[in-house]
């Protein structure tokens, strides 16, 4: 009975303590810059590369100026693929790229900040911190939120995700 009661609380400690990328009602900004191709195909988490069943990416183009991003996440009792599609846009404040993601679940938008590398075979994946505690009305008062912190580390959970072109 203890060794229960300690894995329930264990795991409602994990479960409070890990974290998402913040969201809003509304994206950053409507879609306006293009689709860039380099950025379609699939991509493979780094730290999974060698994995039978690793996690990945397809990007692929929605429309002129938005993605479709199919999460592939392998789910060993069914022993197949999980796939989710969320739709999203990027949004450029200086000099950061920042993905609007829209989740089909909750039609909330998530937000991460995206470094492509120079040779675009690589791109790292930051969450913009759920521990903000501002509440937006509306997207041009966040976006200034967002251009005020955006250079700042604490601005983005510590769990930074790579992901390579395969």
């Amino acid at each position: 009975m203890k060794k229960t009661w300690f894995s329930l609380v264990v795991l409602a400690v994990l479960f409070l303590f890990t974290a998402c990328p913040y969201s809003a009602d509304f994206p950053l900004d409507e879609p306006k810059d293009k689709v860039d191709n380099a950025l379609l195909g699939k991509w493979t988490e780094q730290v999974s590369l060698n994995a039978d069943t690793p996690p990945f990416y397809v990007i692929s183009k929605l429309d002129d100026k938005t993605y479709n991003f199919e999460k592939n996440d392998y789910n060993v009792n069914e022993k197949k693929y999980k796939q989710t599609n969320y739709t999203g846009h990027f949004t450029r404040i200086g000099n950061v790229n920042f993905l609007n993601l829209k989740n089909p679940d909750d039609n909330k938008y998530y937000f991460h900040r995206l470094d492509l590398s120079a040779d675009k075979k690589e791109f790292t994946l930051f969450e913009v911190t759920d521990n903000i505690d501002e509440k937006f009305t509306n997207p041009a008062d966040m976006r200034k939120f967002f251009e005020k912190h955006k250079d700042l580390s604490f601005f983005y959970n510590k769990d930074e995700k790579k992901y390579i072109k395969k």
